[in-house]
């Protein structure tokens, strides 16, 4: 059986290292993805993700128009997104929150808590 699929929307290195050793040790899969336009062809075209992780800070896209593609693109069960950004961006937080995301936290709160934050979304059968 494959493992569950994580789709990580990093482009810091220092997130996704963290991200992707994390996944490994809880048994799920990562696929790093950065634009939004590949990330909705990947959803559409693959098994659908437990759980996508965006940062909200990403330099490569619009964060919070990748949440709300998403959204537009998951059809049947819905997709679990977890979003993370800087504590003093409290705007663009709520731009996630309204855009779909299930949960917004800190970098701090994130990077100190991922593999329970995983978990929380990720249910393993």
């Amino acid at each position: 059986m494959e493992q569950p699929r994580v789709l990580v929307v990093v482009d810091d290195l220092f997130f996704l290292t963290k991200i992707q050793t994390t996944l490994q040790h809880l048994g799920l899969t990562a696929q790093v993805l950065t634009q939004r336009a590949a990330l909705q062809a990947y959803i559409k075209a693959a098994v659908t993700p437990v759980l996508v992780i965006v940062d909200l800070t990403l330099r490569t896209d619009d964060a919070v128009a990748v949440i709300s593609a998403i959204r537009a693109t998951d059809s049947g069960a819905p997709i679990a997104i977890l979003a993370f950004g800087a504590h003093v961006a409290v705007e663009i937080q709520q731009q996630a929150l309204q855009a779909g995301a299930d949960r917004v936290v800190a970098k701090s709160t994130f990077s100190h808590h991922l593999p329970d934050l995983i978990q929380q979304f990720v249910v393993q059968g």
